[in-house]
């Protein structure tokens, strides 16, 4: 029986449970990343973080790439010394960002319920001491509503670029693949992903009919929806393994609706 091919749209890595789970549940995975990850243009910013980190009362993890650039750092820079001071309390985006923050040894005490940045502002508010000096850690073309919701709800906020996000050149013959439905389903895991798609396709309206498009969560959701075709399903919670078992049971049952 032939298996069903899916474009994983995103970079992989050693810890890629979206492609190991789709694998699992019989897909052949097509990695074709839209983006690559890169050290921020200068790492200023990021290592005075690195140094004086005991004046913030929390930091804010806005992905699991945000961590690993920040750990790095930590780790050239203060051999031997914890990640982060005492004191200091951690929030995250997502299971992926507090799995991974977890390895490095960070000690997570606040993760969004939602995949969304608004969703992590709201949870702090509701626990922080109003007043609090709170930094956000993203890429460099992160979203700035967390950074907005944390201002306007009375909060003292910083943002540092601990790394950055560039279109990747989708291959010609995953295009070809997605724009005639040679593929069964696109995974697009963050926003960066399905603009570069859409960008490499001349909008996502070009995907074939019959193929499934995945969404990560609403934010990425959203994404797809601008650039021309509303995602079939949306995985809920927003992780890789909820997207992998969206994708799987969207193509077993052919049932186009968001889960």
């Amino acid at each position: 029986m032939k298996r069903p091919r899916v474009v994983v749209t995103r970079p992989t890595d050693a810890s890629d449970h979206l492609t190991e789970r789709l694998k699992s549940l019989g897909c052949e995975v097509v990695n074709a990343a839209a983006i690559e990850i890169g050290p921020p243009r200068s790492y200023e910013s990021l290592d005075r973080l690195v140094r004086t980190s005991t004046r913030f009362d929390w930091i804010l993890f806005m992905s699991r790439n945000a961590v690993r650039f920040y750990v790095q750092r930590v780790r050239r820079l203060r051999r031997g010394e914890s990640s982060l001071p005492p004191g200091v309390r951690v929030g995250v985006v997502g299971p992926e960002t507090e799995a991974v923050a977890t390895r490095a040894g960070i000690t997570v005490d606040l993760r969004s319920l939602e995949h969304s940045g608004e969703s992590l502002a709201n949870d702090v508010a509701s626990i922080a001491k109003q007043g609090s000096a709170v930094l956000v850690v993203q890429a460099e073309d992160g979203r700035t509503e967390i950074l907005e919701c944390l201002r306007t709800a009375g909060f003292r906020v910083e943002r540092v670029a601990a790394y950055r996000t560039r279109p990747a050149a989708v291959p010609k013959d995953v295009v070809d693949a997605v724009r005639t439905g040679t593929v069964d389903a696109v995974a697009f895991a963050s926003p960066s992903s399905a603009i570069s798609y859409a960008i490499a396709l001349g909008g996502l309206g070009k995907i074939r009919s019959g193929v499934v498009v995945a969404a990560i969560g609403p934010t990425t959701a959203a994404a797809c929806t601008r650039a021309g075709r509303a995602p079939d399903v949306v995985a809920v919670p927003p992780s890789a393994e909820a997207l992998a078992d969206a994708i799987a049971c969207c193509l077993q049952c052919g049932t186009r609706v968001p889960i």
